[in-house]
């Protein structure tokens, strides 16, 4: 192929969560001698206060273009007959964003990263362009159930995830018209972090990755260390993510449940697996859907051999369920294979061998980047 594929990945910012790491990962994967990258943000710099631009200067130093909508998106002034139509059809006509369509279509393929940002663009995209156009689903309807109500259900989609046949049937459930590839959050495994001394502790240490916001609920984990605390009264939970926790509401539970004293609030951390091997930390409660590790964080944790369980949000009916990623709907159950896992060092080190192997072998973007590279070039519009 003489040209590379001018691939456009949207995203909605450069913070550092789940949706733009799997973004910094593709980047970095693809084999920029075939390919062509840009970056097109929802949202300007320094829009929040918790969390800073990281993988902003990331891609940069990778040589991706980088664009803002706000900069693109230049609205001409409307004249008297456009403002009539927009009153009466409650649309703009076309090229009053004729800079941003323009701009879409110089793409080869476009990857919406989140299926929250294509919303922010469909209304750009022309028939042609959609059919090059993929949404990359990083939710699910177990976290909020309305996810896909403003979508069109009767448009065409080509949806990506890590979701199996059955689960994304479930998700989908309602669109009339779309393709689904299967790849996981794959990412480039960093092998120097790797727990190795799996020892019974008096003062456990049990770790949660998150980010503090109403999508990932911590409520069943704050029960489940009440009643692990009643057989380890040294044990202590500390919550790694950036978020205030009184603003976000998670500490209600904590002072009902008299439990101030061993759950610390740590904020957010730039090297997650850094932390937990400086951290020492024993065990990592996590969420879960459809019978896996709900983000990141989980997979970076299985890579770094930490044994880890799971509370199960929900599954689609037929999920194949793993019993090496342990899913738990009863806070009871949690703390006694919690218990368990603590005080069996050999079961520790097994659960986490069995989990590091999993993620090695189907999460390596190292080794799995084709499938996308594959799907990108054969799918562009230089093959029209």
């Amino acid at each position: 192929m003489k040209d590379k594929v001018k691939v456009l990945f949207v995203v909605s910012e450069f913070w550092q969560a789940g949706t733009q790491r799997f973004t910094f990962e593709l980047d970095r994967a693809l084999d920029k001698k075939r390919f062509d990258v840009s970056i097109l943000s929802i949202l300007p710099l320094t829009t929040n206060e918790y969390f800073g631009d990281y993988y902003y200067a990331k891609h940069a130093e990778l040589g991706s273009n980088i664009y803002f909508l706000q900069d693109l998106d230049i609205l001409i002034k409307p004249t008297l007959k456009q403002r009539i139509y927009r009153k009466f059809f409650g649309k703009s006509l076309p090229n009053e964003h004729q800079s941003l369509i323009n701009f879409l279509e110089s793409y080869d393929v476009i990857s919406v990263m989140g299926e929250y940002n294509y919303l922010k663009i469909n209304k750009f995209l022309s028939d042609d362009i959609r059919k090059f156009t993929f949404i990359h689903i990083m939710n699910s309807k177990f976290q909020s159930k309305v996810i896909y109500d403003q979508f069109p259900k009767s448009d065409f989609y080509h949806f990506i995830s890590g979701f199996g046949e059955k689960q994304i049937s479930w998700e989908l459930a309602g669109f009339n018209n779309f393709q689904h590839t299967h790849f996981n959050l794959n990412f480039k495994l960093e092998k120097q972090y790797a727990k190795g001394d799996y020892k019974k502790s008096d003062s456990p240490k049990i770790g949660i990755f998150t980010r503090l916001t109403y999508t990932k609920p911590l409520d069943p984990f704050f029960e489940a260390f009440k009643c692990l605390r009643s057989k380890l009264p040294n044990a202590e939970l500390h919550i790694y993510g950036g978020g205030d926790p009184s603003k976000e509401g998670v500490l209600g539970l904590v002072k009902q449940l008299s439990l101030e004293s061993s759950v610390f609030f740590r904020g957010h951390q730039n090297h997650l697996l850094k932390t937990a091997m400086e951290d020492d930390i024993d065990l990592v409660w996590f969420h879960g859907y459809h019978g896996m590790p709900g983000g990141f964080a989980g997979f970076d944790v299985s890579s770094a051999k930490i044994p880890q369980l799971f509370w199960d949000f929900g599954s689609a009916p037929g999920t194949k369920n793993y019993t090496f990623f342990p899913m738990f709907n009863d806070v009871e159950h949690l703390a006694d294979y919690s218990l368990n896992v603590l005080n069996n060092p050999s079961d520790a080190k097994l659960l986490a061998q069995q989990q590091f192997d999993f993620i090695n072998a189907n999460f390596n973007i190292e080794t799995n980047v084709h499938q996308i590279e594959e799907l990108y070039i054969n799918t562009s519009k230089k093959q029209i």
